[in-house]
This record gives C-alpha cells, structure tokens and sequence, in this order.
C-alpha cells in the first residue's frame, strides 16, 4: 500500500510550492482573456487578503516581526515555505528602521515564464500588492517598495522595507 510519507518530505514541500505558484498565475491566463483590465481590480483584493494573512502564519511560527530586519526575514521564512526552494532571497542591509533585500530567484516568475506569460503582467503587480500588505500586517508601522524587479527585466528584486515617517 502507497502511503504519504513513503514520499519524502522535501519531494512533498517542492510538489505543493509549484502548485502554489502555478494556481494563481492559471487564473491569471484565463480569466485574464475574458475580463481584460478588470482582472486586476478583481484579483487585488484576494492578494490583499492572502498579505494579511502573513501575520496569521508569523504567529503561528512565532516568527520575530519588530524590526525592519526582522520583518524582512520572517517574510523570506514564510515565502520559502509557501513557495519552495526556488525563493532566494538575501538581506544587503538593515537597521532597526530600514532593511534592504534582495530576491535573486523567485518561483512564481519560473512559472509565469514556463507558462509564456509576460510576468511584469501576471506577477509583478500581484506581488507588490502581497507583499505591501504583507509588511503592513506583520507590523503597520512599517512599508514596503520595490525599486527593482525581475518581473520587470532587473536580475533581481529589490526591496525597502521601512518604518514610516
């Protein structure tokens, strides 16, 4: 009798993070086709929704989330298990005010780009969205830029977050 845990864990995390980088984007090519440019204003509550939802799992993880690093690395924890070990992220610089990082490999582009589909369209402004709402929940006190993107053709990502003025 075939059981889950004959299959290894590790095999298991990578099958579930490609299919949560895969789903969104299969909404985005279809229903895309028939809404045209209001699947946006459809689609960014549910990213907003699914940010929020951060603080949840930071609780649950007791993941720190006080200080711009803090956040910065509760939030590559939590991306790494939600999406895989395609998320690569590292941190370039931080104070308790302000941390800098840096995403050089990200699953949900792998998959907008197996899938044909133009990322700065189907991922990037999903992603910006999650991700400001993301840091906001995990501690209102502080924002979230982006000032480089792959979506975009950068080689990498490069996010501020930072305390606000």
């Amino acid at each position: 009798m075939v059981n889950i845990e004959d299959i290894p864990i590790e095999t298991r995390w990578e099958i579930a993070a490609k299919s949560a980088s895969t789903v969104p984007l299969l909404y985005d090519k279809y229903f895309r086709k028939v809404l045209k440019e209001k699947y946006d204003d459809i689609e960014r509550p549910i990213w907003i929704e699914s940010g929020k939802e951060m603080k949840n799992l930071a609780e649950v993880l007791d993941l720190p989330r006080d200080k711009a690093q803090e956040i910065s690395e509760s939030l590559g924890v939590i991306g790494a298990i939600l999406y895989g070990p395609e998320m690569k992220k590292e941190l370039v610089d931080a104070t308790e005010d302000r941390a800098l990082g840096r995403m050089t490999q990200c699953s949900v582009l792998n998959r907008a780009n197996e899938m044909g589909l133009d990322p700065k369209i189907s991922a990037q402004r999903a992603c910006m969205v999650f991700m400001k709402t993301a840091v906001e929940a995990l501690n209102p006190a502080f924002t979230y830029r982006l000032n480089k993107s792959m979506c975009s053709g950068d080689d990498y990502c490069e996010m501020v977050i930072e305390k606000k003025r």
